[in-house]
C-alpha cells in the first residue's frame, strides 16, 4: 500500500511538472478570441509548477482594456491559483477608471469545489469575493479607500450594506 501511494504521488508530480502549460495557455487564448478577447504578453516563462507572463495586456473588441506587469498561473489540479500584480486600466480607460490593483488573486481548490475565491487590493481599497460555479453568480465585497468611496463608480455598480459595498451579478 505504501509503495502504491508513493508511486501515485510520483505520477502526480510528474504530470504537474511535465504538463504542457504553454500549449494550454495558447489554447485558452484561441478560445478567448471567439469572445473578442485578446491577451498579449511581452514574455512567457514555463516553470515546473507555474506559467509566468510579464507585460500582459488584455484587449476587448480591439480596445486595450487592462494591463498587468506580472501574471502567474499555477495549476496543480487540486489547487489552482492565478496571481496578477500591478493591474490597471489602459491609458484610454484610466480617465474613467483611475484606480489600479496592487495584486489580484483568484484561487480554486477541489475541497471547495463550487466556489472560486477572488481577492484584490489597491488604491480602491480591498475586494473579497466569490464566483459560485453552480449558479454562475459573482459576489464581491468592497471595503473602499476614502478616495474611492467618493467616486461615482461605487454608486453605479455597488450597493451599500453594513459590511461594505456589495456587487452581485449573474454571468452567462
Amino acid at each position: 500500500m505504501k509503495k502504491f501511494i508513493i508511486l501515485l504521488l510520483v505520477f502526480y508530480i510528474a504530470i504537474i511538472t511535465l504538463m504542457p502549460k504553454e500549449n494550454l495557455y495558447y489554447t485558452l487564448k484561441n478560445r478567448l478570441k471567439a469572445e473578442r478577447i485578446i491577451i498579449a504578453e511581452d514574455k512567457l516563462d514555463d516553470t515546473f509548477i507555474a506559467l509566468n507572463a510579464d507585460g500582459v495586456a488584455l484587449f476587448y473588441d480591439g480596445i486595450e482594456s487592462v494591463n498587468a506587469d506580472d501574471f502567474s498561473v499555477m495549476a496543480l489540479g487540486i489547487y489552482n491559483k492565478i496571481d496578477a500584480r500591478n493591474v490597471g486600466a489602459s491609458q484610454d480607460l484610466k480617465k474613467m477608471f483611475g484606480f489600479s490593483a496592487d495584486e489580484v488573486e483568484i484561487t480554486y481548490a477541489v475541497w471547495n469545489y463550487n466556489e472560486v475565491v477572488i481577492s484584490a487590493f489597491g488604491d480602491f481599497g480591498t475586494i473579497d469575493g466569490t464566483f459560485e460555479l453552480s449558479s454562475q453568480t459573482l459576489k464581491l465585497l468592497l471595503d473602499p479607500s476614502l478616495a474611492f468611496e467618493k467616486s461615482p463608480l461605487i454608486r453605479q455598480y455597488f450597493k451599500k450594506s453594513e459590511e461594505g459595498y456589495i456587487y452581485e451579478s449573474k454571468i452567462k
